[in-house]
């Protein structure tokens, strides 16, 4: 899947790393899932109004055991708004641009973990039927429209 990018403060979170993870983390981060809004199997999705409630999130993220945004490649996670850039984001992630087959629905951009075989588009801001690549929407590398 891919999480389709928020018009708010938000943090992308990859929660599957190789170092140790607390229960408590664990427990934290299963509790808040949802996999229709803000879990995609791969990433997980965080939004808020504030930088000052980003942070909060950011540090409990950290004591669970999780690298912070700001460790470049090391970075287990990363904060989007809408004026940031993707210049130095790591190399687990990627911005990517979504157009949809139904040509009244505006194009879209959604993360997702680079080499995955994702294939659902999630929205955390709407609890939207899931369009799926290759059926109702498209993104690199492209597939085309299938069973046209």
């Amino acid at each position: 899947m891919a999480i389709q990018t928020l018009s708010f403060i938000s943090l992308i979170l990859r929660p599957y790393v190789e170092q140790p993870i607390s229960t408590d983390g664990w427990k934290s981060l299963f509790a808040q899932v949802d996999p229709h809004r803000n879990f995609d199997g791969e990433l997980m999705a965080f939004g808020t109004m504030s930088g000052q409630d980003m942070d909060t999130i950011i540090e409990r993220l950290i004591s669970f055991g999780y690298v912070g945004p700001n460790e470049g490649e090391k970075s287990d996670m990363i904060v989007s708004d809408m004026f940031a850039g993707t210049d130095n984001l790591p190399s687990w992630i990627e911005l990517v641009d979504v157009s949809f087959f139904d040509e009244d629905q505006a194009p879209a951009k959604a993360w997702k973990m680079k080499n995955s075989g994702v294939y659902d588009l999630i929205n955390f801001e709407a609890n939207l039927r899931l369009p799926r690549k290759g059926y109702q929407c498209d993104w690199p590398p492209l597939i085309g429209k299938i069973g046209s």
